[in-house]
């Protein structure tokens, strides 16, 4: 998930890892404490002096708070360019690492990056919402494994299809 990432014989976080990192230190998952405690539990449980279910009812309860409190902090790891949404007129267009989709959370406007094994790029995604298509992009691969070249389209109801170039034909002799 590219949280680190090894340099050398070093773990090094990235950007994407110590930005987890400053949303998390504060919260309840983070408290090292914790493990001590389950620790003791554990030893309890296996000396006869705690009851198992106890400690899973509060396994349970502590699983639930944490949840709670990750489900609550509001992160947006959208970057990038942005333009407006061609479904809806209202939103724009917030692209993160696997799709591109529209701000507005009623707008269905959402386009995958990654098609026919090719990995679409920002501008390609911008020139497909603003133009409706774009150029031809070299290096899809068919279900045959195939190489093929061919334009992305947004139909009517917004959905991605190939446009694919008229082939040439040679001259008879």
């Amino acid at each position: 998930r590219q949280y680190i990432v090894r340099e050398k014989k070093n773990l090094v976080p990235t950007e994407k890892g110590l930005a987890v990192y400053r949303i998390v230190k504060d919260k309840k998952i983070a408290n090292v404490e914790m493990t001590g405690m389950w620790e003791t539990a554990l030893a309890k449980i296996e000396a006869g002096c705690m009851d198992a279910d106890t400690f899973r009812k509060g396994i349970e309860v502590y699983a639930a708070q944490i949840t709670a409190e990750l489900l609550s902090v509001q992160l947006s790891i959208a970057g990038g360019e942005t333009c407006p949404c061609p479904k809806c007129g209202s939103g724009r267009i917030l692209f993160y690492p696997k799709v591109a989709k529209c701000s507005n959370v009623d707008c269905t406007l959402t386009i995958f990056r990654n098609k026919c094994d090719k990995q679409l790029t920002d501008k390609q995604v911008v020139e497909l919402v603003t133009k409706r298509k774009t150029g031809i992009i070299k290096g899809f691969k068919g279900k045959n494994g195939k190489a093929f070249d061919a334009s992305l389209v947004l139909d009517e109801q917004f959905n991605v299809a190939f446009s694919f170039p008229e082939k040439k034909t040679k001259p008879k002799k």
